[in-house]
């Protein structure tokens, strides 16, 4: 049974910025590539990025975009920073403390890292 949901973008509080970010890869190549933009409360676009990964996986794009807008937003000077991804699994993995043996552990700890500056 399918189940429609209608999702929309909601801006964060003042003062506060959200970064939304994306990984993909495409199926026959394996490249890989994350992207996302920066909003401020009122919607306007702060500021986007892509990059290109190579060959990677889906978790490790969907990472890499993640931990790559989060420094973006630190180098404009914002720390108050609303993180939206669409992959539970990457939630899950900079959300938690399991993923000491995880092979994208370097990445989640750069994002933790980042998360728990002044």
């Amino acid at each position: 049974m399918r189940t429609e949901v209608e999702i929309s973008w909601k801006p964060p509080p003042p003062e506060w910025v959200t970064l939304n970010s994306d990984g993909s890869v495409l199926t026959d190549s394996g490249h890989a590539a994350a992207g996302g933009l920066i909003r401020d409360h009122t919607g306007r676009c702060l500021t986007a990025f892509a990059y290109n990964l190579g060959a990677c996986s889906i978790t490790r794009a969907e990472l890499r975009g993640a931990v790559e807008g989060l420094q973006l937003a630190w180098n404009m000077g914002y720390r108050r920073v609303n993180v939206e991804l669409d992959s539970l699994c990457s939630v899950h993995l900079l959300t938690s403390n399991e993923h000491r043996d995880h092979q994208h552990a370097a990445i989640i700890d750069r994002f933790q890292d980042l998360t728990t500056r002044d």
